[in-house]
């Protein structure tokens, strides 16, 4: 809603009553002055020089009385003493002064009554219309007073009289239309201004504004910046390990290969079984291609997403037993000793079982590549509506500071060239992203040289596979 301009310009409080304080000092300490004067220049007939001089000692009191009040909170009070001392002031010197005092008297009264409103007294309405009448009123009875009171001027022509009333009420209303023509100029540069500070205020919000948005896409732009950097470092080091995992196995097989060949070219009658543990070679670093291979290819899909879900019922221990017997192998490599737990009866589920298996050896083979003489646990438990599994072992653990990073696309927590372990940092990418595809969770906690456990929670009624969140 807009503010309601004022009806005509006005000083702050404050400073009307300074200003009221100094117009009262001033005149009451030339009134005080002026009625010393009279009364000791006045003879002893002049009775109405020394009434006109008591006049002036009275208005000199009131004004200093004016000021006592204005220097307190009794606003108003001082405000009306103010203005009964102006008409009253007037109305004494007209009467009681000499003719041309009295008429400069009734003039100056109606100049200070005019421009004082809005300077020394606070404006109300039409208080200026108001003052106008009033100290017209006061002058014109005034005089009326005078000519009916004041024996020395019986004499007084008609002419005169009508001079002494009209000229100075009429120089009053003139004076009144000038202070209110500069008044309404006033309060349209005032209202100017007010538009000007309103639409520069407006100018500065749409500024700040700008300056907010500037600055958040700045603040943006290098998080996307930061976030492009970070994923192409990620992607350099994910190339680099990735060209390194598949020479090996790919050096594996030539070599064996051509081991075969040359073999078989010098030796034409050597049987096929003296052969063999190259052959199983050749197979092994197959077999670890094609996984590389696998894992790159079920990211690109997930990603793209075109990995699909095929929901199958089955007995869960049996399927647990079916996981044990294919991870065994891996885990005796390294003289690991596996435990499979089956809280109670876990019953039947359905879900996706290769993806469940896949997920379930992926834990389990990390388990088992990070773990040396050691201990593996594999446990399952139906807990209410849903189904837990737990992997954990005793192997080389985690800094747990880095947890967060371990389920990141194309990240290792050793990224080295030197590192003792291999794997292209897809694993538990595609482990997430498969349990989030199930309606599952997976968490994990871990310490360095206390091992790992990983634990993934799958909820046992219908659930909207959903792609994990990136």
């Amino acid at each position: 809603m807009a503010r309601r301009s004022p009806a005509s310009a006005s000083l702050g409080d404050a400073r009307i009553r300074q200003i009221r304080f100094a117009i009262m000092a001033f005149v009451g300490l030339t009134t005080t002055l002026v009625g010393a004067a009279i009364l000791s220049t006045a003879g002893p007939e002049q009775d109405w020089d020394r009434l006109s001089g008591v006049v002036y000692v009275v208005i000199a009191a009131f004004c200093f009385a004016t000021c006592s009040l204005t220097r307190t909170r009794l606003t108003r009070t001082s405000e009306l003493m103010m203005l009964g001392t102006a008409y009253g002031g007037t109305a004494g010197v007209v009467i009681t002064s000499k003719p041309d005092t009295a008429l400069l008297a009734g003039v100056a009264a109606l100049t200070l009554v005019v421009f004082l409103p809005g300077i020394a007294i606070r404006t109300r309405g039409r208080s200026g219309i108001a003052h106008i009448v009033t100290i017209s009123v006061v002058y014109v009875a005034s005089v009326m007073a005078r000519l009916a009171l004041r024996e020395d001027e019986t004499g007084t022509q008609f002419g005169d009289i009508a001079i002494k009333l009209l000229v100075p009420p009429t120089a009053f209303w003139l004076q009144w239309l000038m202070a209110r023509a500069l008044n309404q100029r006033i309060m349209e540069a005032l209202e100017e201004s007010e538009r000007s500070r309103n639409a520069l205020a407006v100018s500065n919000q749409l500024l700040e504004l700008t300056n907010r948005s500037l600055e958040a896409a700045r603040i943006d732009a290098e998080r996307a910046r930061d976030g492009a950097e970070a994923a192409n470092r990620a992607k350099s080091a994910f190339l680099a390990n990735m060209s390194h995992e598949l020479r090996t196995p790919l050096n594996s097989v030539i070599g064996y290969t051509e081991m075969i060949i040359e073999e078989a070219r010098e030796d034409r009658q050597r049987p096929i079984s003296g052969v063999l543990p190259d052959l199983r070679n050749v197979v092994l670093a197959a077999k670890h291609l094609l996984g590389l291979i696998g894992g790159v290819l079920d990211l690109s899909k997930i990603e793209a997403g075109r990995m699909e879900m095929v929901h199958e019922q089955f007995a869960l221990e049996e399927f647990v037993r079916e996981v044990e017997q294919t991870i065994l192998p891996a885990v005796r490599r390294r003289n690991n000793q596996l435990h499979v737990k089956c809280d109670g009866d876990v019953g039947w589920i359905v879900t996706d079982r290769g993806k469940l298996k896949q997920v379930l050896l992926n834990l389990l083979g990390n388990a088992a590549k990070f773990t040396s003489e050691g201990q593996i646990f594999f446990r399952v438990r139906r807990e209410a509506v849903r189904l837990v599994f737990e992997v954990r072992d005793t192997g080389i653990g985690i800094d747990p500071s880095k947890l967060n990073l371990i389920f990141e696309k194309f990240t290792q927590i050793d990224a080295t060239s030197t590192r003792r372990y291999e794997g292209a940092g897809l694993g538990l990418a595609i482990t997430r992203e498969l349990c989030a595809m199930m309606g599952a969770t997976i968490d994990v906690a871990s310490a360095i040289g206390n091992g790992t456990t990983f634990t993934i929670v799958l909820p046992l009624g219908p659930t909207l596979p959903e792609r994990a969140a990136a």
